[in-house]
């Protein structure tokens, strides 16, 4: 058996659109969640189901995706899209795209805004605050704060 998960992101003006996708023998579900840039909270999401176990009844778990709009994309972020559309009425595969969607449009904002503190304004302490927001990794942890991304380093060297 074979499961594929597969996120995009785009930028739209103020906001950006992230698309998760889940595609097994058993489920194509697709999630759009829309998320402002400067204040990280959701203004939209929808879902479509082309393929579920119970046609008759998993397309329900979509009515609660309303309740996302405002929902910050931030710490409290799983617990809070678990408690508005998780539980016996949801779907946990619903949630599990929500999520995928808010973390990878995260890394696309947060890339975005690192490029422009280094590329365009120099600005190593905005960088180094980015890299906090963006939460613990072994790529974050104890580096020195004017230490670029091999990706972020090849671009300056570019000129981009």
């Amino acid at each position: 058996m074979r499961r594929t998960i597969e996120t995009n992101v785009e930028e739209e003006g103020d906001s950006c659109r992230a698309v998760a996708r889940l595609v097994d023998p058993f489920h194509d579900i697709k999630v759009t969640v829309v998320i402002r840039n400067a204040d990280l909270s959701i203004t939209g999401a929808q879902a479509t189901m082309r393929w579920v176990p119970y046609a008759d009844r998993c397309p329900d778990s979509l009515l609660q995706l309303d309740g996302l709009a405002g929902v910050k994309v931030g710490p409290s972020l799983g617990r809070t899209v678990r408690e508005k559309i998780g539980g016996d009425a949801g779907c946990p595969y619903v949630v599990d795209l929500v999520l995928q969607a808010c973390q990878f449009a995260l890394v696309a904002v947060m890339t975005g805004q690192a490029r422009e503190a280094i590329l365009e304004k120099q600005d190593l302490e905005a960088f180094a605050g980015l890299r906090q927001k963006m939460g613990q990794c072994a790529g974050h942890r104890e580096l020195a704060a004017d230490r670029l991304p091999a990706w972020l380093e090849r671009e300056q060297r570019q000129g981009r």
